[in-house]
């Protein structure tokens, strides 16, 4: 059980709503909603506050902070990897392209075309180091770099056949399996939430949590 689902049960259970309680912590009634929905993480100060409110122990709330900062790591991290294969798409559809500049200029376009495609290929690698086990990272490289292969085929068979649209809707498909199919099956990596899922939910690079923890609560 995240931090934020922690505070909104302890708040229904004695009744309160989350304007009397950021009136009581002294905040506003958006933070409250923030630390609920686990957007943000409560102070040190503000966390004692809601402790001493809900009557329960400071360690109970203070565990569950600790798992919402881990959550959000496993967020930032997913949509970092995220982020890295969309770009690594997107420069390889431009570098497909075919070329605009004179031949005198050639050496200038690949050059911009290609540093960009070489920098988010960079970053897709880096991101694998999130994984901390060593052999599944070690398989995880191995995927990537079939699927890096693959998409680079395509690039070069769209740039030499002159079938640039082909290749972009390849580039894409390809993409989106590897988002949605490859990543989460195969890599035990979840970079997108599931359809109606609600955000702060799901389990982002594939991490679980176990059951909820027992409550604290002293009535």
């Amino acid at each position: 059980m995240t931090l934020g689902e922690k505070l909104k049960m302890y708040r229904t259970g004695r009744g309160l709503s989350q304007e009397k309680v950021a009136e009581l912590v002294g905040v506003s009634r958006q933070a409250v909603t923030k630390w609920e929905n686990n957007q943000t993480v409560p102070s040190t100060d503000n966390l004692m506050a809601l402790a001493s409110i809900y009557q329960v122990s400071l360690d109970d709330l203070a565990e569950g902070r600790r798992d919402g900062r881990k959550k959000e790591k496993e967020i930032l991290h997913a949509n970092l990897t995220l982020i890295g294969i969309i770009l690594q798409t997107a420069f390889l559809n431009a570098a497909m392209q075919p070329f605009q500049l004179p031949p005198s200029l050639r050496a200038a376009e690949i050059a911009v075309k290609l540093v960009p495609l070489f920098a988010a290929s960079v970053w897709m690698a880096l991101n694998l180091r999130y994984e901390k086990d060593p052999a599944r990272r070690s398989r995880n490289a191995r995927i990537e770099l079939l699927y890096c292969l693959v998409q680079a085929g395509i690039a070069l068979f769209g740039h030499y056949s002159g079938w640039h649209w082909a290749g972009t809707l390849l580039l894409m498909a390809i993409a989106l399996l590897y988002i949605f199919v490859v990543n989460p099956r195969y890599m035990n990596r979840r970079l997108t939430r599931g359809f109606g899922e609600p955000a702060g939910s799901g389990d982002p690079l594939g991490v679980s949590r176990g059951c909820p923890p027992g409550k604290s609560k002293k009535d």
